[in-house]
């Protein structure tokens, strides 16, 4: 599902702006082009991710705002150059035209900022709930029965419903659909307009000539500094935090952590403390090209075994008088048979995802506590089940699942007790998120991440807190 255009119109809009602006100047050209593109990439990911957050961590990652910027001054700059051709050569007003350029693409940057700033704020969710439920009544897009959109009384009931539902979320989270402290803190004006700044303030030094001008800012890379260096800086220092924060994938984490060092070292290298924009473009590329296959890699091998575990969990469930009752099994026409299915068909999955695991990653059932993504996932607090539990699943649950073998009888009841007693899920599970939470709140303000999303309830879970150095598997 894509993103609400009510929450992302005020990110694209100084950007859409920029674009249109230089459309209407009947501006083109590679910068031109290059924008364009940048920006409706820009477009294509508010449509590709349903998470704000998501959206936000890959457009910094991509430096997608400091490259529409860069372009945009480039553009400005090359049509006062343009404009100088047709009046003539007069080096005052060469120099009073490039100077006014500059100003204006200072006021442009600010209004363009504020007005998103402005636009978060005053971001009505129910106006854009009553818009989609408008929009899908109109194009019959709201499930198959078109009937139900039919029925003012219905579509009535679904508004009043959403509007309660938001007016909740409101009521605990003051800030749940308010994103102009974001806005405010990621999109850093200063790092945009500080160059041009130096440059104006170049071109008012009494006696200065446009030649002069121009010898001293490329003589001092201050020509390199619009590029807007500082602010991709800026974007990578975030997601480098973000990463280290909740960090899913180790080498998800070395890549954001080489690329912050490759800035480091190309900065620290060049006379004029700005990384070359294509070095750097290059090397990024690198970094990627050699994390993407370990990243994909440990993710699939991380989804496979957790799998494997959750298909013991669920055929030895099975077996609990409880079962029907629960789900997954209750929501079916006829739980009783559901449950039976699963203990019939269960173990034959499990035998062909095992053989897959080993087939593809070389890794039996026993490898997989002592491959390190098991132990990433239990020091990080990502796993779901409790240490007791994962133990009792290799040791009695994991022999005896075999295609048309049953759980033992004396099995059962062992099986039951952790049912019933809580002892199936890790209990710190609710501490996953709180680095998170911790480094949210260090970069937006104290409280940010409390008022605008929920944070997890404790889990109701009689087990012991995971131990590393206990387990009898590792």
């Amino acid at each position: 599902m894509p993103l609400d255009p009510m929450m992302t119109d005020a990110l694209l809009g100084p950007f859409k702006n920029m674009v249109q602006e230089c459309r209407d100047k009947n501006m083109s050209g590679e910068y031109f082009d290059k924008m364009s593109e940048l920006y409706n990439h820009l477009e294509e990911l508010t449509r590709t991710h349903d998470d704000m957050m998501a959206f936000n961590m890959q457009v910094l990652k991509e430096d997608i705002y400091v490259k529409i910027s860069d372009c945009y001054s480039r553009l400005l700059s090359s049509q006062a150059q343009e404009q100088q051709k047709e009046i003539g050569y007069d080096d005052a007003a060469l120099l009073k035209q490039n100077l006014d350029a500059l100003r204006d693409a200072i006021k442009r940057i600010e209004e363009e900022k504020a007005r998103a700033i402005q636009e978060a704020r005053s971001y009505d969710p129910v106006k854009s709930l009553n818009n989609a439920v408008d929009f899908a009544q109109r194009s019959n897009t709201l499930g198959s029965d078109k009937s139900l959109l039919n029925d003012s009384d219905n579509v009535s009931q679904i508004k009043k419903a959403g509007q309660k539902e938001i007016n909740k979320e409101i009521s605990e989270r003051p800030n749940a659909y308010n994103n102009d402290v974001e806005i405010d803190t990621l999109i850093k004006t200063e790092l945009y307009t500080k160059p041009i700044e130096d440059l104006i303030k170049l071109g008012e030094e009494p006696g200065m000539t446009y030649p002069k001008y121009l010898r001293i800012q490329i003589e001092k890379g201050m020509d390199k500094a619009l590029e807007g260096s500082l602010a991709v800086r800026s974007g990578i220092v975030f997601s480098y935090g973000m990463a280290k924060a909740l960090p899913s994938n180790p080498y998800y984490v070395e890549n954001q952590k080489q690329k912050l060092e490759l800035f480091d070292k190309l900065s620290a290298e060049s006379k004029l403390n700005f990384p070359n924009s294509d070095e750097l473009h290059s090397g990024f590329t690198k970094i990627d090209y050699h994390f993407a296959p370990l990243i994909n890699e440990w993710k699939e091998i991380t989804d496979r075994w957790e799998s494997l575990l959750y298909d013991l969990y669920l055929w030895s469930l099975s077996y609990c008088d409880i079962a029907p009752y629960i789900l997954p099994w209750r929501i079916y026409k006829d739980p009783h048979q559901a449950v039976i299915d699963t203990q019939k068909t269960q173990p034959g999955l499990f035998k062909q995802r095992e053989k897959l695991l080993q087939k593809y990653f070389g890794i039996g059932f026993y490898d997989i506590f002592k491959h390190p993504s098991f132990e990433w996932q239990v020091r990080y607090k990502f796993i779901g089940d409790s240490q007791e539990f994962i133990e009792f699943l290799i040791e009695k649950i994991y022999p005896i699942c075999i295609p048309l073998q049953d759980l033992p009888s004396d099995i059962i009841p062992i099986r039951s007790s952790f049912y019933k007693d809580k002892k199936e899920m890790n209990p710190d599970l609710d501490k996953t998120i709180l680095p998170m939470v911790e480094y949210y709140n260090s970069v937006f303000g104290e409280g940010r991440w409390q008022s605008k999303y929920k944070m997890p309830e404790k889990l109701d879970s009689k087990a012991m807190p995971w131990n590393w150095e206990t387990f009898k598997y590792k």
